[in-house]
């Protein structure tokens, strides 16, 4: 095949058709490993964040004399 044929049949333009499928946001029974490794580091932090960091932020408020509704909102901040 020639190297520069393959670039004569793309499309015009963008395309919402995978967006508009009725399956569209509903996970794989099994999900590809690359897209699991990319997004492992962000999954972990937010289940840190969520677990275990807010009962910091509460022990933090305890010693450090901070109101808790402004660890609270710094910590919403951070996970959304």
């Amino acid at each position: 095949m020639d190297p520069a044929g393959r670039w004569q049949n793309l499309p015009s333009g963008p395309s919402l058709k995978h967006l508009t499928d009725p399956s569209y946001g509903i996970p794989r029974e099994q999900q590809k490993p690359a897209l699991q490794e990319l997004t492992r580091a962000h999954v972990e932090s937010f289940n840190y964040a969520v677990r275990e960091g807010l009962s910091h932020a509460v022990a933090y408020e305890k010693t450090a004399g901070l109101p808790f509704l402004l660890l609270y909102s710094m910590a919403c901040d951070m996970l959304f």
